[in-house]
């Protein structure tokens, strides 16, 4: 591949005084955030719960099967949807149709899944969420460098990983009240996207892309437009946060059958505990995000995701070691610190990183296809080593790919 050299941004003029700072639409982020992050969490241990009934006597195969489907959906969606938020003209501008629309059907999607449906159906439905939810998510993501400076755009990602921390916590909260009649929880607690959704439109200064230039339409051009960069860089911070994604679900794709059956936790002690984790990790983490956002503005990104990838591996060794529910809490612990560091880092280094500014939906959208893609083999990779090796061993798997992580970044050489 060759190694492309940044372009800058093709339209400099930007007249919102906003993009000089944090403030103002910096908190729409935070919103837009928190309200796909609370159903997202809270549908991990909702489905996996649900998954006893849904598929009886065939809940891990189930439950895997579930979100490597998802996990292809949330692909597509959000190539998909960052190519078309990249091309749309309108009023209302190029993001907030796709905030407003996918965030509505991916409620739908979620609140179908708690349905008394067949199980093909609650697997069609989880995909339609996914979609959909990785579409809004996309076009979200765009909105730092439409109305910021390069300058902040650590503060601001640092509130976007905020965003999601908070919704973290709130939704496994949410799940711990549910886990006895998770298909209830399901119908309940998709619609915070739309609230967020809503508010984040009523309030974000309106940008028409009426005038823009329009791309070419039909069928061919739009798969020409779909190609992501042949930029070595650009690859490289896409394998790293590939393994890093990778590394922590390993481990959170599992969280309440470690708690059952690693830790020997019934269904009501495991969603205690998985909550009193979330707790643990939201603090962690919210203090690893106040702390590296605003510092990566001045030292750099790359110091803090080798650090967050450093943080994985000490959690790990804990339950490499002993079967006490300490030891998740531990892993939780520096999990926090970790994903707080790489949330509040992660979206200013995919920016920085970019190519070009011609397309950002689109390329932003490939780069966070690997948030999603490890879902396709977290579930599988984790099952085949706990089921032929047990749970020591894809806690072993967890450490190696943060480590591998790490090194990917390191050669990232447009991004400090």
């Amino acid at each position: 591949m060759q190694q492309a050299t940044a372009q800058p941004d093709p339209n400099p003029t930007r007249e919102l005084s906003l993009r000089a700072k944090a403030g103002g639409v910096g908190w729409l982020i935070f919103l837009a955030q928190l309200g796909w992050s609370i159903p997202n969490n809270a549908a991990t241990t909702l489905l996996q719960s649900a998954s006893v009934s849904i598929a009886p006597g065939h809940k891990l195969q189930f439950y895997a099967l579930l979100t490597t489907v998802g996990a292809v959906a949330a692909v597509i969606g959000v190539v998909i949807g960052g190519a078309l938020s990249d091309r749309t003209r309108s009023r209302l501008g190029k993001r907030l149709p796709w905030i407003l629309g996918a965030g509505a059907l991916a409620a739908l999607g979620l609140f179908a899944t708690g349905l008394p449906i067949p199980p093909i159906a609650v697997i069609g439905a989880y995909c339609v969420f996914q979609a959909a939810l990785n579409a809004t998510v996309a076009s979200i993501n765009a909105l730092i460098p439409d109305y910021f400076a390069p300058a902040v755009f650590g503060r601001v990602s640092a509130l976007g990983g905020a965003g999601v921390l908070l919704g973290t916590v709130i939704g496994s909260l949410g799940a711990a009240a549910f886990v006895t009649v998770p298909r209830v929880g399901l119908t309940i607690v998709p619609w915070t996207i739309v609230v967020a959704a809503v508010v984040v439109a009523a309030l974000l200064p309106r940008r028409s892309s009426r005038d823009e230039p329009r791309a070419a339409t039909g069928a061919i051009q739009f798969l020409l437009y779909l190609r992501p960069p042949k930029d070595r860089q650009f690859w490289w911070v896409f394998a790293g946060r590939f393994l890093f994604i990778l590394a922590l679900f390993m481990t959170v794709q599992y969280q309440f059958y470690i708690a059952t059956d690693y830790l020997g936790l019934g269904a009501q002690a495991a969603g205690n505990l998985l909550a009193l984790c979330s707790l643990i990790l939201a603090l962690s983490a919210a203090a690893a995000t106040l702390v590296t956002g605003p510092l990566s503005d001045r030292w750099g990104r790359k110091v803090f995701i080798i650090a967050a990838s450093a943080a994985v591996i000490v959690g790990m060794i804990p339950l490499l070691v002993t079967d006490r529910p300490w030891a998740l809490l531990v892993a939780f612990g520096f999990g926090g610190a970790a994903y707080g560091a790489y949330l509040s880092v992660d979206a200013a280094l995919t920016i920085d990183a970019l190519p070009t500014r011609r397309h950002v939906a689109k390329d932003l959208a490939v780069l966070n296809a690997s948030n999603s893609l490890p879902l396709l083999f977290a579930p599988g990779l984790a099952g085949l080593l706990v089921s032929q090796l047990g749970y020591r061993a894809s806690f072993t798997a967890t450490i190696v790919l943060a480590a591998a992580a790490a090194v990917c970044v390191l050669f990232v050489r447009r991004v400090r």
